[in-house]
C-alpha cells in the first residue's frame, strides 16, 4: 500500500490524479490536482496550525455571505496618551474565504491579513507634532472626499539645497514619535545613482518598542528627492517594510516559516518543477482533460455579476479596449 500524504479537511483528489514522489519516499497529490470545498470547520483546522505573535489572534467565522477570517490586535488605544489604559481587542477587516479556495491560498490570505492589520497599526504609531498638536498623517482613517476637495493645499514644497534639507530633516525629526521613540539624523549622502542615502539613529523613549526594532540602533533608506514630503513618506514606507519582514520570519504553518528569506529559493524552484507538470504525462491524457475542465469551472465561479448602470458602462468600455476572451468577461445582471 502506498504511503500517501493525508489530505486536509475540505480537500478531495480529482479522479486519477497524478502523484509526486517526495524525497523521503512518500507520495503526495499536489494541490493543483485537488478540488476544494472548505467549510468553517476546515478553515478552523488550518488556523489551528498557524502561529504568530499572540497579540494578533486570528479568527474564523461565518455570516450570511460566507466564511471569513479576521485578525485581532490586542493593545491599548493608539490615540490615547495614557499608557496605563486597559488593553482591548481591535478587529481588522473581514477577509472572505471562498469554499473552493486551495488550502495554501487560505493560509496565504491569513499571512496577508496579518501584514495589513499590522500596517494599519504602525501607521497610527507614527505621530507628527503640528501646531502643538500630535497628529497621525499616515493613518488609514482620513476623509478621502475631503482630501480630494482640498487637493490644492496638499501640493509639496520645492526641493531645497542639500545643506538646507539636512537642517529641515533635523527639525522635523524633533516632531516625530514612533512607538515611544525618536530618530536622529546621522548622515545624508548623494549617491552616484542620483538618490540620497539617509541614515538614522533610533532613540528609544518610554513606552513599548515594536519587536522588529528591539535591539536595532540604526536604520537607513534611499530617497529619490530631497524634500521633507518624500522623506516622511519614505521613512513611513521603511517602517512598514520592517514590519512586513518581521512577519515574513515569524509567521509559521505547522512550525514551518514558509515566507522566511532563509528558505533556499532554488530548492523551492526545484520542488515546483517536480510537481507542476505531472498532468502532461502521455498516460494521463484523460485526466488532463478532466483537470482543465475543473480549472475552467473554478475560474467561472469567480466571475462577478454586475448590475446595469454607470459602473457597468465604465467597466465595459475599459474591458472592450483589451478584447479579452468572451468566456472570462463579467456577467451583466441587466437589473
Amino acid at each position: 500500500m502506498l504511503n500517501i500524504e493525508t489530505l486536509l479537511d475540505g480537500e478531495k483528489a480529482l479522479a486519477n490524479a497524478p502523484k509526486a514522489v517526495l524525497a523521503d519516499g512518500r507520495f503526495c497529490i499536489p494541490q493543483h490536482y485537488l478540488s476544494y470545498q472548505h467549510s468553517l470547520s476546515s478553515v478552523e483546522q488550518l488556523l489551528l496550525d498557524i502561529d504568530f505573535d499572540p497579540r494578533y489572534p486570528i479568527f474564523a467565522s461565518q455570516d450570511e455571505t460566507g466564511i471569513y477570517v479576521q485578525v485581532g490586535i490586542i493593545g491599548v488605544d493608539n490615540y490615547k496618551s495614557n499608557t496605563n489604559s486597559q488593553e482591548k481587542v481591535v478587529y481588522g477587516r473581514k477577509w472572505r474565504v471562498e469554499p473552493q479556495l486551495p488550502s495554501s491560498e487560505i493560509i496565504q490570505t491569513v499571512f496577508l491579513a496579518l501584514k495589513k492589520a499590522r500596517e494599519h497599526e504602525i501607521r497610527e504609531l507614527f505621530r507628527l507634532e503640528h501646531n502643538n498638536k500630535m497628529t497621525t498623517p499616515f493613518n488609514n482613517h482620513h476623509d478621502l472626499p475631503l482630501l480630494t476637495n482640498s487637493r490644492e493645499r496638499l501640493q509639496p514644497t520645492a526641493s531645497k539645497t542639500q545643506a538646507l534639507f539636512c537642517t529641515e530633516i533635523e527639525q522635523i525629526l524633533k516632531t516625530i514619535r514612533y512607538d515611544g521613540m525618536q530618530f536622529e539624523l546621522l548622515s545624508f549622502l548623494l549617491r552616484p545613482t542620483g538618490e540620497y542615502l539617509v541614515e538614522l539613529k533610533l532613540l528609544p523613549q518610554a513606552g513599548d518598542q515594536l519587536a522588529e526594532l528591539t535591539g536595532t540602533e540604526y536604520i537607513s533608506f534611499m530617497l529619490a528627492k530631497p524634500t521633507i514630503n518624500y522623506f516622511t513618506h519614505q521613512l513611513m514606507q521603511h517602517l512598514i517594510q520592517l514590519s512586513d519582514r518581521y512577519i515574513d520570519e515569524q509567521f509559521r504553518y505547522r512550525g514551518f516559516n514558509r515566507f522566511s528569506w532563509e528558505n533556499e529559493v532554488s530548492a523551492i524552484a526545484q520542488l515546483s518543477t517536480e510537481v507542476r507538470q505531472l498532468h502532461k504525462s502521455a498516460d494521463l491524457d484523460g485526466f488532463n482533460q478532466h483537470w482543465q475542465q475543473s480549472n475552467y469551472e473554478t475560474d467561472r465561479s469567480r466571475i462577478p455579476v454586475v448590475s446595469s448602470g454607470a459602473l457597468w458602462s465604465k467597466l465595459k468600455n475599459q474591458l472592450d479596449s483589451f478584447s479579452p476572451i468572451a468566456s472570462t468577461l463579467p456577467i451583466n445582471s441587466r437589473l
